[in-house]
Parts: C-alpha cells; sequence; structure tokens
C-alpha cells in the first residue's frame, strides 16, 4: 500500500540528516557500520523497538519509499525513549548490497515485503534466488535471515526459492508467533486474525551433507 506524500516529510527529513541517511551515503562510503539490516523497513517501528531492546548491535533501515522513510523518522525522533545504535537509509536495496563487505552482517530481517503478485515480476522479489546469494555473501558464517509475510503466494514461492539455492539450512513456521518486537503490518495483520508465515535461515559454512551430519541434533536451539 502506497503511502500519501505529507507535506512535512522533506523538512523531516532534512533536519534529522544524522538519523536519516540519503543514497549519496552509499556513494560516499558514509554509512555508520551495522551488523544488522532490515530491507524495507517502512514505518521503521520494527527496527527502533529491537533496537532498543539489544543496544549491543547496530541497525540499518533501508527504505524506498519516501513517505515511510519520513514517518519513520519522525517516530524516531519524537520517541522519548529513542536508541543511539540505528540509522535509516531512503535507498533502493539494489544500490546497497554490492556495496557491502562480505561476511559483514550477523542477521538480515524481511518483513512483510512486497509480495510482486505477478509471475513476470517475481524475479523482484527479496527472497528470489539472485538475492539470496546477496544475501548469502554479506552474512557471517552462522548469519540468519528472518522472513515474515501474510502473503501465502510469496511465502510457497519463499520456500521453493531457499530449496534451490541449497545453501542454508532453515526452518519453516505457517502459523508464527509473533517475533520479540512486531512491524505496524504484524500489529495490524494479527488484530484481523490472520496467520502470519515465518522462514528462519542460517548461513551453512560447511557442505550441506556433512552440516546435517554433525549439526541437525543442535539445530533446534538456533532460531
Amino acid at each position: 500500500m502506497r503511502l500519501r506524500h505529507k507535506t512535512w516529510q522533506e523538512e523531516m527529513i532534512s533536519s534529522h540528516k544524522d538519523i536519516a541517511l540519503e543514497k549519496t551515503a552509499i556513494d560516499e562510503k558514509s554509512i555508520p557500520p551495522f551488523n544488522m539490516l532490515e530491507i524495507g523497513s517502512g514505518c521503521g517501528l520494527f527496527l527502533l523497538e529491537l533496537a532498543k531492546k539489544h543496544p549491543e548491535n547496530q541497525y540499518l533501515g533501508v527504505e524506498i519509499q519516501r513517505t515511510a522513510f519520513a514517518i519513520g523518522i519522525k517516530k524516531y525522533v519524537t520517541d522519548e525513549n529513542r536508541p543511539t545504535n540505528i540509522h535509516y537509509i531512503n535507498a533502493p536495496i539494489e544500490a546497497l548490497l554490492p556495496t557491502l563487505e562480505d561476511e559483514s552482517l550477523d542477521c538480515i530481517f524481511l518483513n512483510f515485503n512486497d509480495p510482486w503478485p505477478k509471475k513476470r515480476h517475481h524475479r523482484r522479489r527479496l527472497t528470489y534466488p539472485t538475492k539470496l546469494e546477496e544475501y548469502y555473501r554479506v552474512l557471517k558464517k552462522g548469519g540468519k535471515l528472518l522472513v515474515r509475510t501474510d502473503n501465502d503466494d510469496y511465502f510457497e514461492g519463499t520456500k521453493e526459492y531457499f530449496a534451490e539455492f541449497n545453501k542454508f539450512s532453515y526452518k519453516v513456521d505457517e502459523n508464527a508467533e509473533p517475533f520479540e518486537v512486531m512491524s505496524e503490518y504484524e500489529s495490524k495483520f494479527r488484530s484481523t486474525g490472520k496467520s502470519i508465515h515465518a522462514l528462519s535461515a542460517i548461513k551453512l559454512w560447511v557442505p550441506k551433507l556433512v552440516y546435517f551430519i554433525i549439526k541437525k541434533p543442535a539445530r533446534m536451539y538456533w532460531f
């Protein structure tokens, strides 16, 4: 759902350049260090609350939609308990990912992203195998990729993409319990009784056959 333009959004963004980064920060390599990434951070609530709970991490939220980005900045600056370990950037993820160093992230969050329902648009999905290749590259050994969605077709496709890619160990939860914090979308969907689908993946660092022989008994403790 596209949000309507806010008359105050550009002033909000320009007044908080320390937290509201623009695409130029990618070219200038001026993004503060981070180890946790949310792709499609929307109106910012999920990352804001998560950063409060985990001050030991550094968070970056990437959002391409300008109005949602501005709303996220407003939520941050008006929060009396706002954390200092978070930044947001208004840019396409395709611009950011190639600039990230190999094995530099501990976790990537994909929360209720655009399902791109038309078959000709499936390559744009954030869980498509070409994207999984990039996530695999930038995640550390043992790094996690966490996906949540309410869209059945998107989730079925996502499961197929992970099976095809075959470099992550993953667990599927068709009717997931709430994460430790919830995004705006998850709160809204749960209030209407919709089921939330989740997929939790971990980057493999040994051949998969050996991995399952050695590691499978401990798998239940990783998610």
